[in-house]
């Protein structure tokens, strides 16, 4: 209470220093109303470029002045105040989210950057911590619902799609540095070039980031864990993007360490709680060239490289009597995509295009041992490898019945050397009269097996991909300039699920989730307002909950600019009890209670170019958990944080 209150006291102190001399561009983004920010045009829905109100599906745009202005620094700081989204956070190793009602090990939502997909290759799941570097973002693309027939696996609950700045959407130069609770410290530099009467931009960005995220010694976290315990994340990375005319060079890398304790330890057993050292690197590559003769047509060529790999300085785990367990996990893919895009009329367009890759796998983790719990084991050799081929062919076509209604229909056919032959078909219909927008959608999609899948525990080489039909209804109202809600109603029937049974993985299981998601967004000169509210129904096919997926959600955000130079955040996230996998014996309950977090920002721009931010994570400091699939059975979440930032731009 007593930090609380010294830091109300200082922002006060803040408030009265402040001049009203300064012009700034900290509250600009406040200054747009909402039909301006509606004509925002995104590509990641249809593989083309069209206004968000006319996709045939429910999208969100989180803008770079939302990510700076919020003090994003990770994709789940993003993702926890929009409707629809649950999480399980282990802290230093991970962060799985969960869309939609579909519980998962990220491996249900297909997650990219330049539309270039990043998921691990191995698992097809994705890792939710801070290696993205978000001070480097335009804007963030989240399409709601099954993708795969344009996206093939992967694609199930949605897909997030992460656009990297270009040379002309920012300063030349800006460096930024943040430090904080919880030995905190988090520095990028960005360069931006483009030579005057050339055809040609470069960009550039690094960053560095290291947090405990929270303090889980003793009693200061929870029951079951010791003094030693350590809770650490260290990522770095950069991305570039060189630009010709219509061809683009880019190069993404993420580095990831951290502790593997918060996922491991358990009560009564001999694990120790330091010592683990999780490591795995992304590295992306693409060349991309788009060929347009004639202004109705247009063919895309995109060769691209992926890499996902846990490093072989990976130590999973330590105990008392075998020593140190060592992984090592190599997985490539290279792939070659020809997209056509052809507007045959004002009211008919086509996109189709052709998917070949070739992917090189690790069966399993290599494993090394050690005799001493001090002594890191020897690097792991080689893995045994599978190989993969792909082949996909996609069509879509978009025709205008009326100016009122459009129609979207397509399928894409994937055929793999490793699970068959899957065809997704989609079908939308779009209605807009004047302020309103209803959308009737019908998606499928699938998620196909992995290595990790088939060769977990004792193996299952018969594994089916999972599959999903999802039927949905959104709805987008404009009252005005200034106002706007959407909501959406949804059915979605996972089946062929993966569970596990007699210690391998089996397709046994099927999920019926009904869902709404409600959406009120305010702008009006100087404050933006924000309300979302989300209620999930996930049954198995026996009636029976499905764990971790809490029934109502609840946020709310306001940002108001209080002088030219100097603004304020305040955003709230409430989510509803939800059950846990296993029984929790700390609080003798099958279920972890709901909890309200409060977040609060403070922006101030003292002079030109020089930005300034204090904010405070959970700053009621309320004590909650996540959900857990492993004793100790649940996960605390961080305390309270306080945060500075230094910005700079030239």
């Amino acid at each position: 209470m007593l930090k609380l209150r010294i830091s109300i006291f200082t922002a006060s102190l803040l408030l009265v220093g402040v001049t009203l001399a300064q012009d700034s561009d900290l509250d600009k983004w406040l200054e747009l109303d909402l039909s301006e920010l509606m004509n925002i045009k995104v590509t990641t829905a249809t593989k083309r470029s069209q206004l968000i109100d006319k996709v045939p599906a429910t999208v969100r745009i989180i803008t770079d002045k939302e990510i700076q202005e919020r003090a994003y620094h990770s994709l789940e700081d993003v993702l926890k105040d929009l409707p629809g989204f649950q999480f399980r956070d282990i802290l230093g190793f991970n962060s799985y989210s969960f869309q939609r009602g579909a519980p998962s090990q990220n491996n249900l939502i297909l997650v990219m950057i330049d539309g270039i997909e990043i998921n691990e290759l191995n698992s097809g799941g994705f890792y939710g911590g801070y290696h993205y570097n978000l001070q480097n973002i335009k804007r963030i693309e989240v399409v709601y619902g099954p993708s795969s027939a344009l996206y093939g696996t992967n694609a199930i609950s949605g897909i997030i799609n992460l656009i990297t700045k270009d040379a002309e959407d920012g300063p030349k130069a800006e460096a930024s540095l943040t430090a904080g609770s919880f030995g905190t410290l988090f520095g990028d530099i960005s360069l931006r070039l483009k030579p005057e009467n050339l055809p040609l931009s470069v960009t550039f960005s690094t960053f560095y980031k290291q947090t405990e995220k929270a303090d889980l010694g003793g009693t200061k976290g929870d029951n079951n864990w010791s003094e030693n315990m350590e809770n650490f994340e260290n990522d770095y990375g950069f991305d570039s993007k060189i630009k010709y005319k219509n061809t683009i060079l880019g190069l993404t890398l993420q580095d990831k360490q951290a502790s593997r304790t918060t996922n491991y330890k358990s009560l009564g057993t001999n694990y120790l709680d330091y010592g683990t050292n999780f490591h795995i690197r992304f590295l992306n590559a693409y060349l991309s060239n788009l060929y347009t003769k004639k202004p109705n047509w247009s063919l895309k060529s995109q060769l691209y490289y992926r890499n996902s790999t846990v490093m072989d300085n990976t130590i999973a785990y330590i105990t008392t009597d075998t020593g140190q367990v060592g992984y090592y996990r190599p997985n490539s893919l290279i792939g070659l995509e020809e997209k056509f895009d052809y507007e045959w009329s004002s009211k008919a367009n086509l996109v189709a295009g052709v998917v070949m890759e070739a992917e090189k796998l690790a069966s399993d983790f290599s494993i090394t041992y050690s005799d001493d719990p001090e002594k890191a084991p020897a690097k792991p050799e080689e893995p045994d490898y599978e190989n993969n081929t792909l082949i996909s062919f996609y069509v879509q076509t978009q025709y205008k019945f009326w100016e009122l209604v459009e129609m979207t229909a397509g399928a894409r056919l994937d055929q793999s050397s490793y699970y068959g032959t899957i065809l997704t078909p989609r079908l939308g219909f779009v209605y807009s009269h004047k302020n309103y927008t209803g959308k009737l959608l019908y998606t499928e999609a699938f998620r196909a097996p992995r290595p990790w899948d088939y060769n977990w525990g004792i193996g299952n080489p018969d594994l089916k991909p999972e599959r999903m039909k999802s039927i949905e209804l959104a709805n987008n109202l404009n009252f005005n300039q200034h106002l706007r809600c959407d909501f959406s109603l949804f059915h979605n029937q996972i089946y062929d699920m993966l569970i596990e049974k007699d210690s391998c993985w089996v397709n046994a299981e099927r999920i019926n989730t009904n869902g709404l998601e409600f959406n009120l967004d305010y702008r009006h000169e100087k404050m933006q307002l924000n309300l979302n509210y989300t209620f999930t129904d996930s049954k198995f096919s026996s009636g029976k909950q499905v764990p971790e997926i809490a029934r109502h959600g609840f946020n709310a955000g306001v940002t108001y600019s209080l002088l030219t130079n100097l603004n304020v955040n305040l955003r709230g996230n409430y989510l509803s009890r939800r059950k846990n996998p296993v029984f929790i014996s700390t609080t003798k309950s099958h279920y972890v209670d709901p909890y309200f977090v409060l977040n609060s920002v403070i922006n101030y721009n003292p002079i030109p170019n020089l930005k300034l931010q204090i904010a405070v994570n959970n700053l009621l400091n309320a004590r909650y958990y996540h959900t857990s699939n492993r004793p100790p059975e649940r996960y605390r979440q961080p305390q309270r944080a306080f945060l500075f930032k230094l910005g700079y731009q030239l």
